[in-house]
Order: C-alpha cells, then structure tokens, then sequence
C-alpha cells in the first residue's frame, strides 16, 4: 500500500469518526477541499533553475468543534497531494482544548505568524533574509526522529490582548536534510537539521490596526554555513503590524532581528513594507547577514493581484511576480526573477 494510499484511508476514517459523532448542540463539522497550481516562467544567474516550471497540489481539511459549558474541543486533519505523481503528506494534524478565556493546542499546525507575506505567490527569498518564524510549527522530521513536541497556549488576556507562547522540542534536533523550512535556512555540511526551543508572542488588535510582537529562542541544526556544523543557540526577534486605510487599503510591516551563536555567530535583520489594495498585495523587502566579517545582503519584492476567475464560486487566478538580489562583500552577485500566475479553486 501507498504512503497516499495510507495516508487517504486514515483520513477517510477520521472523517468518518467525526461525521459519526454524536449531534450536540454546538457541534459543528465541516469536510473541505481546494486545489491550488503555480505556473510561470523564471530567469537569473542560475542557469539551471531557468525556464518554466509548475507545482501545484490538492488539500483536503476535515475539521470539527463541540462546545459545552462554555468549554471547547476542536480538531483539524489535512491531507495535501502534490502534482508529482508520487507526493503526499499531511499538512496540518493538531487537537485544541479550551475556553474563550485560554486554550491548548498540540499537534501539527502553524502558530502565530510574526513575519506575514500576503501574496507571497512567487516570494523567493535570498540569502540575507531570515523571519522569527523557525519555531512556527508543522516541523518536519525524519521518520526514524519522529517524537517531536508541538504546542501553543494562548490567553485572551483583555479585549484585542492575546498571549500565545509556542514549544517545540524534540531529543535531538534532526530532521529531513535540506529542511523545506520558509525562513531559507539550509542545514550545512554535516548538520541533522531541525530547530527547537520556546516562541512567547503578544497580539494587539485595536480599531484599524492589528499586530503581534515576540521572540524566539532556542537551538537549532538550521544553519546556511559550513562554520556552524555543531548544534547552535539562537534568539530572534520580530514584529508584524497592519493598519488599515479603509476602501480596501492597509499598510504593512514586519521586522526580524536575531543571532545564531556557535563556532562563530551569525547576526541578521530582515525589514518588509507592503501595501494592499482591493486584490492587490505588493511587498519589498531587504535584509543582511553578518558571518564573522563577511555579510550578505538581500532586497527583493514579490506582488500578486486576485482576480475572480469566470465568475466561478471560490475560483480565483493570481498573477504574480517574484524577485531578489544577493550581493555578498565578498564575491558576485546574484538574482532570480519569477513571473507566472496562480490559480484556486474551492470545491
């Protein structure tokens, strides 16, 4: 049997559990699928990565709550399907407990995110980029290293107040080498990959501005140089906020500084501004990398406009375009463009 094969058999008989459970008063269920594509065309100063290019996948959620005496138990499974012939996965696959007051959530799931990236459609990134969102969550890891820990507590601590601090741990800290995590950090020469470690964080919500400010810290295996093989320490702080304009406007920005301390330390700030209007998103972005006496910096931007798609119910097509430059104060630069589209649809 397939790992989808199994993978689709375990989700059918959660659907089953939870369409079978019993009909309280405040229970809702829900089953729901989507399918999402990029395709386009890239060019830059890699050579081999030019050309056109497509990936795509298909996501199935199935999702419950039931609520009594003003408690509640929620869950979600989500099965991805990959356009490659042979990809599948689970994406999210978490249990949460609680009141509207604090609650628990463990599993595989995103925790609150302090670097957001709408229409982040082709955002590729660079070198000088990192993000205070190593320990967000849905870790991957090896299958032989599966005993990693993942939780968030949150507390609505007053109106537009919330408190969320996120654990991950693990015995070691080792997981599948590259590690597909979004922060681009590439585990180096003889490293196991994988980070762990605790993530507080506040969210703020008030009028027509909303954010989240926090910090991350722990040790990690995630490292982008051959002089950080050892399990390094790490601390990064980073904020996120949105203030919006009205008739469909708002602003963003978002900032993340850290360090990674070892045989040698690795210092970086990462800054995007963005702006929003109607199905618009447009973000720049720019970052450096300090790595003893050598350093990398990145600017790049990323922008998709969503437009509906013939009018169909939960189909959208984003244009998109992607683009950075690395320019290292040792050696030359580099630069990668990414122009394409993105297609949704809700079924």
């Amino acid at each position: 049997m397939s790992s989808f094969q199994k993978i689709a058999r375990l989700s059918a008989v959660a659907a089953a559990v939870v369409l079978a459970a019993p009909a309280f008063a405040n229970t809702t269920t829900d089953v729901s699928a989507n399918a999402e594509f990029d395709t386009g065309v890239q060019s830059g100063d890699n050579k081999a990565a030019n050309g056109s290019f497509q990936g795509g996948r298909i996501e199935i959620n199935v999702s419950g709550k039931a609520e009594a005496n003003g408690y509640f138990v929620a869950g979600k499974g989500t099965v991805i399907a990959g356009n490659a012939g042979n990809n599948a996965g689970v994406d999210d696959a978490w249990v949460q407990a609680g009141s509207a007051a604090f609650d628990v959530k463990l599993g595989r799931f995103e925790a609150a995110d302090l670097y957001a990236t709408p229409g982040d459609v082709f955002r590729i990134g660079g070198d000088g980029l990192r993000t205070t969102n190593v320990l967000r969550g849905r870790t991957t890891y090896s299958t032989t290293n599966n005993d990693r820990l993942h939780m968030a507590l949150t507390a609505n601590v007053a109106p537009g107040v919330s408190i969320e601090v996120g654990i991950v741990d693990a015995k070691e800290v080792s997981s599948v080498a590259p590690n597909p995590n979004p922060n681009n950090l590439v585990p180096a020469v003889g490293a196991k990959g994988g980070s762990k470690g605790i993530r507080p964080s506040v969210g703020l919500s008030f009028g027509a501005f909303s954010g989240r400010i926090g910090f991350e810290t722990g040790k990690t295996e995630d490292l982008t140089t051959a002089a950080l093989t050892d399990t390094a320490n790490f601390t990064t702080v980073g904020a996120t906020a949105k203030f919006d304009l009205g008739g469909g406007m708002a602003v963003r920005a978002n900032i993340s500084s850290g360090k990674v301390k070892s045989v040698t330390e690795v210092k970086n700030t990462s800054v995007l501004l963005g702006f929003d209007v109607a199905g618009l998103n447009l973000s720049v972005e720019s970052g450096k990398t300090t790595t003893g006496g050598a350093d990398v910096k990145t600017t790049g931007l990323f922008a998709a406009y969503t437009l509906p798609l013939f009018d169909v119910k939960g189909a959208t097509i984003a244009p998109a375009v992607g683009s950075y430059k690395d320019k290292p104060s040792t050696g030359a630069s580099t630069s990668q463009t990414k122009v394409g589209f993105r297609v949704h649809y809700d079924f």
